[in-house]
């Protein structure tokens, strides 16, 4: 073949591949221009949404919770800022050189910031919630959350949060009434966030925090931000939807903090037991400690130093974290004479002149049985108001037997005792009356039965378990003469611009079936129990008329009585009831009277209306002087 002829084919041969490539370069130029086309016009508003939320995410905005108050607006749990050092895990590509970073800090003393145990565990609990903020600090200063954020470009993934704890003002005098907050447990999260609660809250976990929760919350916002590639908030984004959070209710307590003081101020610190003081008009409670208590402040504190605190707290025996004022049950003692005094006048077998068959000389028999009086020496032959007076065991010995279980429990139970109040606290015990059914039931499995001679004990109050809440009831209502209100803490409710939301009004509990004799009758026999040769004088008020009742009842715990008191003022128309009850101490007229005293003093001393009542009493009585020349 010529040789022209050759390169011509070659050539043909080389246009046609040409062509061919230029088609296929072509068809897919023409191909992307079709897809760059499809994104930017036939999608482009879709991809625009994509490309913002790439750049932005939902940010819950926490809403304040609502401040617990006394009665007068002194403020006693409220929120501070708190700082943490949190990891985005999903932001997280090299976990071992951010851990190294982050190891790497240190604060101005030269001490490292991070503690490689604490960071490991941190990184791998976050790691279940990817998208969720992992705390791996609690609670640091501003001096660490500056260090970090210098960093930031070594530590993608790591943010601060801005979060509000809980502090309490009064340190360990209200721990009881008020509670404590923590973190949500993971095993309770899932069930809790249908509620709007989000991983790493903090709830409500007794007392007041925890009765109320729902309301001092309030609701979480929402709000979206810009974020950087680091997770790094650039601030929020102003034209996208959000929702404000709207701020807890602030909750005002009938809780008077001052007489709260003095009463934590009057309690011996090695003793364990409680006061109540509550308001018999209302059912209002102006007092309710509990001793030993705790700082609440601790639960609010970083990780490290909860669980530093914990373990002695959850190990002591003496158990701080019981509120004993509502889930302490003792046995009344002579407390309980009051009930068995009233058992019998309403029932019509006695009177306030009554003497039982056999005086006092120290000890009463009964078939086999002898049992004795606190006083060896005796009181003699007493009336009923002599008998409460001197707290005569003989006397009331008697008296169980001649009224019998069903009519003192009858008394008993038109009091409140033996059934919860239903205060506004979790956690409350009902105490339990006694009588032959109940004991019968109670002691089956040891063989125990009722008999003649637990009549005797019971009329004295060593048969039963009351709580001291019950006791203040008891007083309040003995003094009232009328009702017994039920007892509660949460007097009101505002909003944060001050607004009522929610007010208690007081509920009666207990309509007391008492006449005008049997009502004087019991109110002249707590008077003698304060006036000279009572037992109760080291709870008395200068100018004002108290009247009251002491007890120390046995307990199988100690060779030394539990120490109780009783009482109201003024007796006649009382605006303060209060009972005392210390644990293993001893006589209730020498232990617990002197503290149920200091507080009775210091409210008339020291509260307005209280001050009002002595100097309206002091009026009073000068109009009664006659006039001398």
């Amino acid at each position: 073949m010529p040789i022209s002829s050759h390169f011509q084919d070659d050539q043909q041969e080389r246009t046609t591949k040409s062509v061919r490539l230029s088609i296929v370069v072509a068809v897919m130029f023409f191909i992307l221009a079709l897809r760059l086309f499809y994104l930017q016009v036939v999608t482009a508003d879709v991809n625009v949404r994509l490309s913002r939320e790439n750049g932005m995410q939902l940010r819950t905005i926490k809403s304040p919770r609502g401040l617990i108050l006394d009665r007068n607006g002194i403020v006693l749990a409220r929120n501070r800022p708190s700082y943490s050092i949190c990891v985005l895990p999903y932001k997280v590509k090299k976990r071992s050189e951010i851990i190294r970073n982050l190891l790497k800090i240190r604060s101005s003393n030269g001490k490292a910031v991070f503690d490689s145990m604490e960071l490991v565990l941190g990184f791998s609990q976050a790691q279940h919630r990817r998208f969720d903020p992992g705390r791996l600090k609690e609670d640091v200063s501003l001096e660490t959350v500056s260090i970090v954020e210098e960093h930031s470009m070594e530590l993608p993934g790591i943010v601060v949060e801005t979060e509000s704890r809980r502090e309490y003002t009064t340190g360990g005098r209200a721990f009881h009434v008020l509670g404590y907050m923590s973190e949500i447990p993971e095993t309770q999260f899932d069930s809790l966030k249908v509620q709007g609660y989000h991983f790493g809250d903090l709830i409500g976990k007794a007392g007041i925090e925890k009765q109320y929760e729902e309301i001092l919350r309030g609701k979480d916002g929402q709000e979206y931000e810009e974020v950087n590639a680091y997770g790094k908030s650039l601030g929020p984004i102003h034209n996208m939807p959000r929702t404000d959070p709207v701020p807890g209710g602030n909750m005002y307590l009938t809780l008077d903090y001052n007489l709260q003081t003095a009463a934590a101020d009057s309690f011996p610190d090695t003793l364990k037991g409680s006061v109540v003081a509550i308001d018999p008009r209302d059912g209002g409670v102006l007092v309710m400690f509990s001793s030993p208590s705790v700082d609440a402040n601790i639960f609010s504190a970083s990780a490290q130093l909860r669980s530093k605190n914990w373990g002695s707290i959850a190990l002591d025996p003496d158990l701080p974290l019981n509120n004993r004022a509502i889930a302490g049950t003792y046995p009344p003692g002579s407390t309980f004479k009051i009930v068995s005094a009233a058992a019998g006048l309403m029932s019509g077998k006695l009177t306030a002149d009554s003497h039982m068959p056999a005086p006092c000389y120290g000890s009463y028999r009964l078939g086999g049985r002898v049992a004795h009086c606190w006083d060896l020496k005796g009181h003699g032959s007493l009336d009923l108001i002599g008998a409460v007076k001197q707290s005569c065991d003989v006397y009331f010995y008697q008296v169980g037997l001649r009224l019998g279980d069903d009519i003192i429990n009858n008394a008993a139970k038109m009091f409140g005792l033996g059934q919860p109040t239903g205060i506004d606290l979790p956690g409350e015990k009902s105490g339990w009356l006694s009588g032959e059914a109940d004991y019968n039931r109670r002691f089956a499995s040891r063989g125990w039965v009722w008999t003649r001679g637990l009549l005797m004990d019971m009329a004295i109050g060593q048969t039963q378990l009351v709580t001291p809440l019950q006791l203040a009831c008891l007083i309040a209502g003995a003094g009232n003469g009328h009702v017994v209100y039920r007892p509660y803490l949460m007097k009101e409710v505002r909003s944060s611009d001050g607004i009522v939301l929610a007010q208690q009004s007081p509920q009666v509990m207990k309509t007391l079936q008492m006449d005008s004799l049997t009502i004087a009758t019991i109110r002249k026999s707590l008077f003698e129990v304060m006036a000279a040769g009572g037992t109760g004088g080291r709870a008395n008020v200068p100018g004002v008329p108290v009247g009251g009742k002491t007890g120390s009842a046995e307990n199988p715990q100690s060779k030394k009585t539990h120490a109780l008191f009783m009482g109201c003022a003024p007796v006649d128309n009382p605006i303060i009831a209060i009972s005392a009850v210390l644990e293993n101490a001893g006589h209730g007229g020498s232990i617990a009277a002197p503290v149920a005293g200091a507080v009775l003093r210091y409210y008339f001393a020291n509260d307005p209306e209280g001050k009002n009542v002595v100097t309206a009493l002091a009026e009073e009585n000068k109009k009664e002087k006659p006039r001398t020349r």
